[in-house]
């Protein structure tokens, strides 16, 4: 097995955990020589975005998971919560949190201690439910920044986005396809008309104008994290709420449609028979205008839920690959490995040399010759390979 996992000089542990691995003992190569492949090659690499929409977001259990951390947390490695929110020169942990909580234990509601003007508070547990700092529908919050963490974005009918919608300079392309929210445009009959002469007579490509056009709708998975202070029965807390998306149902971005654009992408021509190829995926930017968070009681079992209310700007965006095959000549050598249904693939399968029967290598194992005794291997030097740079044992035809 030869392993490589970290550069040299690495001591962070990192090459025990990290790395790729890669096991040649069991595979055969051919001597290095010339091959033919057909690569994809990658003539444009961009991304566009569309003007920002709006659409109003209310969450719900049904739709969303809920998380509230509240400060300072149970252990001191979390009790950075406040700093993170209001500066470095506001936070707990700036007297040691044994020493709160040892003030807390005989406090009701929790001790309030004082640091440069941040209030911070012991005895909350980090899970909205079972906080000792008991939320209820007088709770005030006071939200000071947000951000979204878009997990997922994309068309909620794939399969309505049709050729005709997809252009390039104009001409539309001749055939889309989509493979699970990625999608592949082909072009062929437009290409002469996409492409200039002056690029195509020095073997350059074209570039040239994207349009999807009337895009949508949209649904999306995403994670709104909002954070700030509140305000419970006189004492004030850090907060941050985290509200997630349910995997298993997206939710409909209630948006109009939009036209996305990437204004110079490069169309190489069309030779040897490969045309180029237009690979595109969604995605979105997005971010919480005037969020407000209320703490609402659920009348089925008394708990008390979180319901954000925010108005969501959202930018989508595309991201666009031009591709086509190119055909390279590359000097490797080639794995060998027998044809299925073969006799040889059956002998392949069977055959198993044993650890101290080392053909050909005229070495010894435990003080005995291992050159071709008792192994009876072929002792044919035509038939192994030769070239050091591939593998330590080579098998040709």
């Amino acid at each position: 097995m030869k392993n490589h996992s970290c550069h040299t000089g690495c001591t962070n542990g990192l090459a025990s955990v990290c790395g790729t691995s890669i096991n040649l003992e069991d595979l055969d190569f051919a001597q290095s020589r010339n091959h033919l492949l057909y690569v994809n090659k990658v003539y444009s690499k961009g991304q566009g975005t569309a003007s920002p929409l709006v659409f109003d977001l209310t969450t719900s259990p049904a739709t969303f998971q809920t998380q509230l951390l509240l400060s300072p947390l149970s252990t001191m490695e979390a009790d950075t919560l406040c700093e993170e929110i209001l500066g470095a020169n506001c936070g707990c942990n700036h007297r040691d949190i044994r020493d709160v909580q040892d003030s807390c234990d005989n406090r009701v509601g929790g001790y309030n201690y004082n640091n440069y003007n941040c209030n911070c508070n012991c005895n909350c547990n980090a899970v909205l439910g079972t906080s000792t700092c008991q939320l209820d529908e007088n709770s005030d919050f006071e939200v000071l920044r947000s951000r979204v963490n878009v997990t997922a974005f994309e068309l909620e009918n794939p399969a309505c986005l049709n050729p005709h919608q997809v252009t390039v300079d104009g001409y539309p392309v001749d055939s889309l396809f989509n493979f699970d929210g990625s999608y592949e445009a082909v072009l062929n009959s437009n290409l002469p008309e996409i492409v200039k002469d002056p690029c195509t007579e020095r073997g350059l490509p074209t570039k040239s104008f994207f349009l999807i056009s009337c895009v949508g709708p949209w649904v999306y998975q995403a994670e709104f994290i909002v954070e700030g202070t509140v305000t419970i029965s006189g004492n004030v807390y850090c907060f941050r709420a985290t509200f997630k998306t349910c995997s298993t149902s997206p939710i409909c971005a209630n948006i109009p449609v939009t036209n996305i654009a990437v204004n110079k992408i490069s169309i190489p021509c069309a030779s040897g028979g490969m045309s180029p190829r237009i690979m595109f995926s969604f995605d979105a930017n997005m971010n919480l205008l005037n969020p407000t968070i209320t703490a609402v009681c659920n009348p089925e079992n008394g708990s008390t839920v979180l319901t954000l209310n925010t108005s969501v700007v959202v930018e989508p965006t595309v991201d666009v690959q031009v591709l086509k095959q190119a055909l390279l000549c590359l000097n490797g050598c080639e794995a060998l490995f027998p044809c299925e249904g073969t006799e040889s693939e059956v002998e392949s399968e069977e055959e198993d040399i044993d650890e101290e029967c080392q053909c050909g290598t005229g070495n010894s194992v435990g003080g005995e010759s291992t050159n071709n005794s008792g192994c009876g291997c072929r002792n044919n030097s035509a038939v192994r390979g030769t070239n050091s740079f591939c593998s330590s044992c080579f098998r040709g035809f």
